[in-house]
């Protein structure tokens, strides 16, 4: 049976035939209310039910008389197949989400209308880019569509411009790493963004490009979109590009920024021949500068990835020695333990976000060097006995993260817990022939974590506009004050998380647990939904 009640914020349903974590649903904020503020006062209720000769995914509906007008709630049963193609049509609209190649969300001029959304440049839009290219790759592994490979392609050329407007070196390899081209510049250090330069007034963070007289790009490049272009072009290398030149140019990315790194003392030097304020895995800063403690274990995993990913497809014994040097000599493997501060007030969820990434890249490149017919037997045995070592302090970080990380149910953060802890097929069998015959235990399974995967990406709103929320005073909500009190923001946390429809629109990078923000002038792109999907179908977490 189901029970509607009405309320001075919203509605409310309880359905005694669903699970508990869907028993009781909450409607409320300008999502689903005809007002932008909290109150609406709800008067009446009608329930409309299903005719009988109505389509079958079609569901009830509810009326909903408030003092600010009319509600309709209506029910409709979407595969996530459905919901997948729903979210992607929001990159159509020209420049909504889409500049030039570049995805991020968008900023409206008019509350709630998505038609005055307009993308702007966005400091991390290499990471999101490269978030979304991603989900892209996975979808075209999926479904071997040619129109979804040119489309990716595009964007893979956005991120390959994003890498040389800067002035970046460009070189390109043969099959036996000869290099082929050489442009002088920058080596390996990208843009934040680009744009047009007639698109705004001159900027002190902008830059002319030295290569292109019309562009511009954004300097002082962080670690997030390192961490961004590091993660997808393996995968362009591996599952995007149909023949050898596509494949070296992915690769000529790859090597060119972790080159970069190792050859300017484990920094990222930029436009002003200074390290940017981010781009530091320099052992001296980050294991004896207090300021970097919270980062020690992400920056510690971060360059460890690049190195080993780069070591796979180049078999430069430069990087392994540079990753060797790292772990012992500085103790970077040990970093990896601690990899996630867990202090009430060092809560980071943008560090969370690129956390998985860099596993995500690090075990893609024990898997790359496994699997390798380039790299002799011996580079292989030696480059084992790193990873075998690498692979207990790892694992330890991962299972400590996602202790804490399992409880948002998120889809994106449990396939690449899946992945990096060899519970799909790729990694499993390398995680076989680490261990022979001897049975490996896990401490998440991931049927549960795939479940809890697809509940979250049911639960997802089918808009993305940041409604604002009006959640602090339900009675079902218990406030972290600990939490709470130490977040800069000033913004009420949560202990458990609302489902996702129940609260304002976040990317993996921002807190599940806030419960009064948002404001209905800004819309996120659909790539948090669509790698998660498209990743799950790849990895066969979805059957």
């Amino acid at each position: 049976s189901r029970v509607w009640l009405g309320s001075i914020r919203g509605v409310m349903r309880f359905d005694s035939n669903s699970t508990d974590i869907n028993a009781w649903r909450v409607f409320n904020s300008a999502r689903y209310m005809p007002n932008r503020e909290s109150q609406v006062n709800v008067t009446s209720l009608a329930v409309l039910s299903r005719n009988n000769d109505a389509p079958a995914s079609l569901g009830s509906a509810l009326v909903a008389i408030t003092s600010k007008g009319l509600a309709v709630i209506r029910f409709e049963m979407w595969t996530l197949e459905r919901k997948a193609k729903h979210f992607q049509t929001f990159l159509d609209q020209p420049d909504r989400h889409d500049k030039y190649g570049l995805v991020s969300g968008c900023d409206m001029t008019s509350w709630g209308d998505s038609r005055t959304c307009v993308k702007g440049p966005d400091d991390n839009d290499g990471l999101w880019t490269s978030m979304y290219l991603s989900s892209q790759i996975f979808r075209y592994a999926v479904t071997q569509d040619a129109a979804v490979k040119i489309s990716a392609w595009r964007h893979f050329e956005t991120l390959e411009l994003l890498n040389q407007v800067s002035g970046s070196v460009l070189k390109l390899y043969d099959d036996d790493f000869t290099l082929l081209l050489f442009l002088i510049g920058i080596s390996g250090y990208p843009g934040r963004s680009l744009a047009k330069r007639s698109d705004f007034p001159p900027d002190p963070h902008w830059h002319p490009s030295p290569i292109n007289s019309t562009l511009q790009f954004k300097g002082d490049t962080s670690s997030d979109e390192i961490t961004g272009h590091e993660f997808v072009y393996p995968l362009v290398h591996d599952l995007l590009a149909g023949n050898d030149d596509e494949r070296r140019r992915a690769y000529a990315l790859v090597l060119n920024i972790t080159t970069h790194i190792l050859t300017h003392d484990w920094y990222l030097v930029g436009e002003n021949h200074t390290h940017t304020t981010w781009g530091i895995w320099n052992p001296i800063q980050i294991n004896n500068d207090s300021y970097y403690q919270e980062s020690r274990g992400l920056n510690s995993l971060q360059i460890l990835a690049f190195l080993f990913q780069t070591y796979a497809y180049s078999g430069d014994e430069r990087f392994l020695d540079g990753a060797q040097l790292l772990i012992e000599s500085y103790g970077y493997d040990v970093n990896l333990i601690n990899q996630k501060m867990i202090a009430t007030c060092d809560g980071d969820f943008s560090d969370d976000e690129l956390a998985y990434l860099a596993y995500f890249n690090l075990v893609h490149a024990f898997y790359t060097i496994s699997s390798s017919t380039k790299l002799s037997s011996t580079q292989k045995t030696r480059a084992q006995l790193i990873i075998d070592d690498l692979w207990e302090f790892m694992k330890v970080g991962l299972d400590l993260s996602h202790i804490y990380k399992q409880m948002e149910k998120s889809p994106f953060y449990n396939f690449i817990y899946c992945y990096a802890s060899g519970q799909i097929n790729q990694t499993r069998n390398v995680l076989k022939k680490r261990n022979g015959s001897k049975v490996q235990s896990f401490d998440f399974d991931c049927n549960s974590l795939s479940n809890d995967g697809i509940w979250y990406m049911q639960r997802w709103p089918l808009e993305l506009i940041n409604w604002q929320q009006f959640n602090s005073d339900r009675l079902d909500i218990q406030i972290n004050v600990p939490a709470t009190a130490c977040n800069t923001h000033q913004e009420r946390l949560s202990i458990q998380m609302l489902p996702p429809d129940e609260r304002s629109t976040k990317k993996w990078n921002s807190a599940v647990y806030d419960v009064d923000d948002g404001n209905g002038y800004s819309e996120d792109d659909p790539t948090a939904f669509l790698l998660s999907y498209w990743g799950m179908r790849y990895f066969n977490l979805l059957e």
